[in-house]
Order: C-alpha cells, then sequence, then structure tokens
C-alpha cells in the first residue's frame, strides 16, 4: 500500500494502526516553501525514529502552478470548502497514479488522521480514484481508538513540529485574518 502523508503529526496518529507500507510525501499546497520544508523535515524526522519508507513527491514551482490552477476559482470559499475537496483530490490522484505506476495493489491517505478534515468526502474522492486507476482505496477512521491523541502526545514527547493551518496559502491568510479578529475583539473587551 502507499500512502500519502499530509504531515508528520498525522503521520504519527495514523501509525497507530498501520505501518509496513509506503509513505508518501506530496503536497505541493504548502506555502510558503519555508514552511513546506519544515514539514517535510518532520516527516523526514518520524521515517528516521520508526525506520518508515518514505519517499517524496516534487515540489516545485510547476507543481504548485498545477496544484493552484485546480484550486484558485475556490479561493475565497474557506477551510472545509470545495477548495479543500479540489485540493484534497489533486493529492490523492497524484498518490493513486503513484500506487498505480509502483504496482501497489491500494492507496490511502494521512489525512484520515486529521480531526479537521471531511472523512466522507475523502472517502468518496478516493472511491472515485479507486474506479479510475484500478488502485483499491483503504478508507479508515485513523482517530479512532485514542489515536489522534496519542498522535499528539507523542508528537510532543518526540518534539515532532506541529503546524497551525492546513498548508495552502489560503488557509495562512484565513488563519492570520481569525487571530487578528480576534487579538481586535480582545482588545475592545478590555
Amino acid at each position: 500500500m502507499l500512502i500519502h502523508v499530509c504531515c508528520a503529526p498525522d503521520l504519527l496518529t495514523t501509525l497507530f494502526h498501520i505501518k509496513n507500507v509506503e509513505f508518501f510525501f506530496y503536497n505541493p499546497n504548502i506555502q510558503p516553501p519555508l514552511e513546506y520544508e519544515k514539514r517535510k523535515r518532520a516527516v523526514e524526522d518520524v521515517a528516521r525514529y520508526f525506520s518508515l519508507d518514505v519517499s517524496y513527491g516534487e515540489y516545485s514551482v510547476e507543481e504548485v502552478k498545477k496544484w493552484y490552477s485546480v484550486v484558485k476559482a475556490y479561493k475565497d470559499l474557506g477551510e472545509g470548502s470545495e477548495r479543500c475537496e479540489k485540493c484534497i483530490s489533486f493529492l490523492l490522484e497524484r498518490t493513486a497514479q503513484e500506487a498505480q505506476k509502483r504496482g501497489y495493489d491500494s492507496f490511502s491517505t494521512t489525512l484520515l488522521a486529521s480531526p479537521k478534515k471531511n472523512l466522507s468526502m475523502i472517502e468518496k474522492i478516493g472511491k472515485t480514484l479507486e474506479k479510475k486507476y484500478g488502485v483499491k482505496f483503504y478508507f479508515k477512521n485513523f482517530r479512532k481508538g485514542g489515536a489522534y491523541q496519542e498522535g499528539v502526545r507523542l508528537s510532543k514527547e518526540l518534539q515532532i513540529y506541529r503546524q497551525n493551518y492546513c498548508g495552502c496559502v489560503f488557509s495562512f491568510l484565513e488563519r492570520r485574518v481569525r487571530k487578528h479578529v480576534e487579538a481586535s475583539k480582545q482588545r475592545y473587551a478590555e
């Protein structure tokens, strides 16, 4: 099985359910590039610690432009919207293509470990890609059984970088606006 990796914290949570697979870190959605490097280094740290087999997809201006062309019409919709659906579809399609190319019989994603992601949406995307590429989509709620809490605990214990936004430039800006609004409310409440 080939499992798409979005970030190290979700990888840690996923490891409570599945280990003997190959992981695939492919995320041209992550901006800015410095953030991408932080997340990649965190995945490399987890891979070293647990002796995981991880391959890394291309991260280039061309890949970022391909991703952007898919989501740009939805940029103002907010996190959890159709923008996220298009983004996840893009990431999982590349994973399904890679799984097919390498001869894997199935693929999945650590996004299934994130409490901020819509599992039924991800399952629907995965099943659509399963039909398109002939590679089974493995669906499991990786958050269950206390795995999410254990993943958080373990990431803190191992001092693994934990990001504070989904990854794309739009979620980054949305988070900054939310922080500014919250800070303004607090200032005026005093």
